[in-house]
C-alpha cells in the first residue's frame, strides 16, 4: 500500500493497492473522505467510488467528465 501526504500541515493523505487489474483507493482531505477502486478489464476501465455528503451534489457531472478524460485517455496514441 501506498499512502502519500496530499499537502504539507493539511492532514490529506492519499492512499492506494493495486491487486493485479485492481485498484482500491482512498482519499482523506479538508475533513472529508473518498474510497473507491477501479477496476481494468480488456476493453473498460469500471470505477466505483463512496462521496461524502456534501459531494453527494457532484456525481452527475463527474461521472460525465471522467467518462470522458478517460475515453481520450483510452484512444490517445
Amino acid at each position: 500500500m501506498k499512502i502519500i501526504q496530499l499537502l504539507p500541515g493539511s492532514g490529506g493523505v492519499y492512499s492506494e493497492r493495486w491487486d493485479g487489474d485492481h485498484l482500491s483507493f482512498g482519499i482523506t482531505a479538508m475533513g472529508q473522505s473518498v474510497s473507491g477502486v477501479v477496476n481494468v478489464l480488456d476493453a473498460t476501465v469500471m470505477m466505483e467510488f463512496e462521496l461524502p455528503g456534501g459531494l453527494g451534489i457532484v456525481p452527475s457531472g463527474l461521472r460525465h467528465r471522467l467518462q470522458k478524460v478517460g475515453q481520450l485517455l483510452l484512444t490517445k496514441k
